[in-house]
């Protein structure tokens, strides 16, 4: 994606609703106007840490809930890169492959009762339940796929020459599961990501996903040290993005090898 963005990840059929929520739902909706800050959390060598990063503040429940202060958000951020080995096949391409975005939604997210296809760019996700202290919520996002090859429309971060690239982005979200006390008025999720096949040396599919969440504290946790909420956020984001990765790289490689299989059935058994 321009790159892709919260903990270990499962899907519900159950679409993400567009407007106010009620009892324990409610939707956050990005707004791409609204004003952004910038928030740092860590500076790091490391890749795998938390870096500074611009934040949406979106509405709450499609509603604004007053004014605040960007110093009072909490931002966290992570990305990761993968590089899965795939041996491509006569008939059995990577680019193929990314054409596929029924299939890589499957691979990824195996449980099919917890995912649900709301168009031909777009599933509804339901991840499992991510715990905040004492605070526990289940979220449900979109997640929207686009194809481009060429060249054409190519983020900075991707080679010119490779053959296609299949870009992945969150649209929509809403958290289940929190009353209003424990809702934060102001909630910003954000998660881009990007594959394409990487030809030169050992073939693989290479990815990157960049992850950010942005919220500023519920009434029930105004008493907990600031020390405490961003120790805990990092954890939280860190273990998400890390089951994520897991789940991209066991899920894919696996399921290629599966597609080159029925490619080779296919031709076996074709006139």
């Amino acid at each position: 994606m321009t790159m892709l963005h919260l903990t270990s990840c499962h899907l519900a059929a159950h679409p993400v609703c567009r407007g106010s929520g009620s009892g324990g739902s409610t939707t956050l909706r990005s707004v791409a106007d609204q004003r952004s800050r910038k928030g740092v959390v860590q500076n790091c060598p490391s890749p795998r840490s938390f870096t500074t990063s611009a934040l949406k503040t979106p509405s709450y429940g499609g509603r604004s809930r007053g004014k605040i202060n960007p110093r009072d958000l909490f931002t966290f951020s992570y990305k990761f890169n993968t590089d899965i080995p795939m041996s491509e096949t006569q008939g059995a391409s990577i680019d193929e492959y990314l054409q596929n975005s029924p299939r890589i939604v499957g691979a990824v997210f195996p449980d099919q009762r917890k995912r649900r296809k709301l168009n031909d760019e777009e599933w509804s996700v339901q991840l499992l339940p991510i715990q905040f202290l004492f605070l526990s919520a289940s979220p449900v996002i979109v997640m929207r796929f686009v194809r481009k090859s060429g060249g054409k429309e190519y983020p900075p971060n991707v080679p010119i020459h490779a053959t296609s690239l299949l870009l992945m982005e969150v649209t929509d979200y809403k958290l289940n599961g929190l009353d209003s006390n424990s809702m934060p008025s102001h909630l910003a999720l954000t998660v881009r990501g990007l594959m394409y096949p990487q030809r030169e040396g050992r073939k693989s599919l290479r990815g990157h996903v960049e992850m950010t969440v942005g919220f500023n504290l519920p009434p029930v946790l105004a008493m907990v040290p600031e020390s405490i909420i961003r120790g805990v956020g990092e954890t939280v984001l860190r273990q998400l993005a890390e089951q994520m990765k897991q789940d991209f790289d066991t899920g894919l490689e696996a399921d290629f090898k599966r597609y080159t299989r029925e490619k080779l059935t296919d031709r076996r058994t074709s006139p």
